[in-house]
C-alpha cells in the first residue's frame, strides 16, 4: 500500500475546484490496483450567494409619491438571513430609503428575519405614510432624500428570482405583489436552503464506476459538519477502496463538486488529502520506462 498527500501546492490556480498531483514519472496501472481516501482536512468556504449562482440581485420598488426602482446586487459572500437584511438597510441608507423617528434612530420600511417559531424566514413590507401621519408619528426625511411622501400610505415591494427565492424559502416573485396601504407579512413557502452546499463530494480521474454511480469518477464525499470557515477533518474508520481504471497515468487528478454535482468555488484552498493505492494481488505499480 503507498500513500500520497495533496496539498495546496497542487492547487491549479483560478480553477476553484481543481488538484493535480505529478507522478515522478508516467505509471502503469491495472485492474487489481486501487485507490482511497484515508483522510482528509479542508475548510467549509463556499459562499451561499454569488454573481456566478445568479441568486445576488434583488429590485426593490420605492412607493413614495412616485414609485422609484432600485437594483441592489450583493457582493459574493456566504450570508446569513440577518446580513441579507443587514445588507438591505446599507442599500436604504446609502439611497435615502428610511427616516429618523423622534429618538434619532433610522426607520426602515422593508426587513428580512428569521422567524424561528415557524421554521421559516420572514418578509416584511410596512406602509410609507401620508406625510401627516408622518408629522404625527415624529418621523423626518434625511436632509438628501429627494422623495416626497405619498399622498396615501403605501408599502414598498421587493422582487426577486427563483434562486434567490430557493436561499430564503419563497418562490420567485414580488412581495407584497401589489402596493398595499397596511404592513404586509409574509413566511416562506418552503424550508429556507441558507447552507446551499451540504457536502463536497470529490473525483479522481483513476476512477470508472459507470455501472454503479454518475459520474462515474466519484472517489469520497465529505460532509459539512461545522459551519462556514471551519475546518472539516474527515478520518474514515476504515478505507474505502475504488477499483483504478486500467490506463497509464502521469497526474492525479482531483475535483470538488456540490452534492449536487455544481463544481465548487473553494475561497480557502488549504487541503490536506492523504490517499493510498493498494493492489489486490500485491503487484508493484510498475514505472514506464521513458
Amino acid at each position: 500500500m503507498r500513500t500520497i498527500i495533496i496539498n495546496s501546492s497542487n492547487y491549479v490556480p483560478d480553477s476553484g475546484n481543481t488538484y493535480i498531483y505529478e507522478f515522478p514519472s508516467q505509471i502503469k496501472f491495472n485492474e487489481n490496483h486501487k485507490i482511497g481516501v484515508s483522510a482528509v482536512s479542508i475548510y467549509n468556504s463556499t459562499f451561499n450567494i454569488t454573481a456566478k449562482r445568479g441568486n445576488n440581485v434583488l429590485t426593490f420598488a420605492w412607493n413614495a409619491d412616485t414609485t422609484t426602482s432600485f437594483t441592489f446586487t450583493i457582493p459574493d459572500g456566504y450570508y446569513s438571513v440577518s446580513q441579507i437584511n443587514e445588507f438591505l438597510q446599507q442599500q436604504f441608507i446609502l439611497n435615502n430609503l428610511y427616516v429618523v423617528n423622534t429618538a434619532g434612530q433610522y426607520v426602515y420600511f422593508y426587513e428580512v428575519l428569521t422567524n424561528s417559531t415557524r421554521y421559516s424566514v420572514q418578509l416584511n413590507s410596512f406602509f410609507l405614510p401620508t406625510s401627516a401621519q408622518a408629522t404625527t408619528l415624529g418621523y423626518t426625511k434625511p436632509s438628501s432624500a429627494t422623495w416626497n411622501y405619498p399622498a396615501t400610505s403605501k408599502t414598498p415591494q421587493l422582487t426577486f428570482g427563483a434562486t434567490f427565492g430557493d436561499l430564503v424559502g419563497f418562490e420567485a416573485g414580488t412581495y407584497p405583489s401589489a402596493i398595499q396601504t397596511s404592513n404586509q407579512e409574509f413566511l416562506s413557502t418552503k424550508s429556507p436552503k441558507l447552507n446551499v452546499v451540504d457536502n463536497y463530494v470529490m473525483t479522481c480521474n483513476m476512477i470508472s464506476n459507470a455501472d454503479y454511480s454518475i459520474p462515474s469518477d466519484i472517489l469520497f464525499t465529505i460532509p459539512l459538519t461545522a459551519g462556514i470557515g471551519s475546518l472539516i477533518n474527515v478520518t474514515p474508520a476504515a478505507v474505502i477502496l475504488n477499483h483504478i481504471a486500467g490506463n497509464h497515468y502521469k497526474q492525479i487528478v482531483i475535483k470538488f463538486f456540490s452534492q449536487n454535482f455544481e463544481p465548487l468555488e473553494l475561497n480557502d484552498t488549504e487541503l490536506t488529502l492523504t490517499l493510498v493505492i493498494s493492489d489486490d494481488k500485491d503487484r508493484e505499480v510498475q514505472k514506464l520506462s521513458s
